[in-house]
């Protein structure tokens, strides 16, 4: 059974680094809020100078941390730069209360606790917590050329290894299909899913069969070319990103999508555009 059987739903929400909207992206307080709301977990893994698996979205940690406040060098400050112990002494929680990318806050929505530290978390802490909660997950392999390809791999295979075991649905995606097609050759079982933006890879059906992936997963401009109904019947299931709007996810449900990613639930998006419509 393939992750998207696993969730039991024939359509499915994905925690878009969490729940973003009401939590700092990417950390534990996002994770958390998300169980019960959401269908699945998803995050962005890259590897610290010490080789541990960290979550951060950006190639760098500007925008989403006070790594300003640690270090004297200049930017940009990236996350292999500095080992797990320096990085988890960065507040990765301070910047959204100011920030109020969603405008939770100034609805009055943002629960106080949002405002407060929050390290950046490893990718063992939230196997932890999904296990805990059997919450289903989907690990994003960012970009990281500087890293030993095969070591990271393997240690991602190595930190997923306790949600495998219990069975707890697990897929792993990335931009970069080199990682995804390494992976299919260390580990076989892999559930794995091809993310893409802009446009289409050439040859697009025969492409994500050779790749060996079960998911597709594009970026909102490209829903209407994506060729859903034909890579269906070859036990690809389609996913978009990121859908906040409930009729715009219903409307790419409608296309057989059947997965969307989102930063926020159906209620809290009526809830903002109410209070600011108001």
């Amino acid at each position: 059974m393939d992750f998207y059987q696993q969730l039991g739903r024939e359509h499915t929400i994905g925690a878009h680094r969490g729940y973003r909207a009401l939590w700092p992206e990417n950390t534990l307080k996002a994770f958390e809020a998300a169980i019960g709301h959401f269908d699945f977990i998803e995050l962005d893994i890259q590897p610290s100078e010490d080789g541990t698996l960290m979550i951060l979205h950006d190639e760098t940690m500007e925008r989403t941390t006070d790594v300003e406040q640690h270090t004297s060098r200049p930017r940009p400050h990236r996350i292999d730069e500095h080992d797990a112990a320096w990085l988890q002494r960065v507040d990765a929680g301070g910047w959204f209360a100011r920030h109020d990318p969603f405008g939770t806050r100034a609805a009055g929505l943002m629960p106080p606790e949002a405002e407060g530290f929050a390290p950046i978390p490893t990718l063992p802490e939230v196997v932890a917590l999904c296990r805990k909660h059997r919450m289903p997950l989907n690990v994003e392999i960012k970009d990281s050329p500087r890293a030993d390809t095969e070591r990271l791999l393997r240690d991602l295979l190595e930190a997923i290894a306790p949600l495998r075991a219990e069975g707890v649905p697990l897929l792993v995606s990335s931009f970069n299909h080199r990682y995804l097609a390494a992976l299919k050759t260390l580990d076989p079982d892999l559930k794995l899913a091809a993310n893409v933006e802009y446009t289409h890879p050439p040859d697009l059906t025969n492409y994500l069969k050779e790749l060996g992936v079960i998911g597709y997963h594009v970026d909102a401009p490209l829903i209407g070319s994506t060729p859903v109904a034909e890579l269906a019947s070859l036990g690809i299931t389609c996913g978009a990103f990121t859908l906040n709007d409930p009729a715009q996810q219903a409307a790419c449900f409608d296309r057989g999508f059947r997965t969307v990613f989102a930063d926020m639930t159906g209620d809290l998006y009526r809830a903002i555009h109410k209070s600011t419509s108001s």
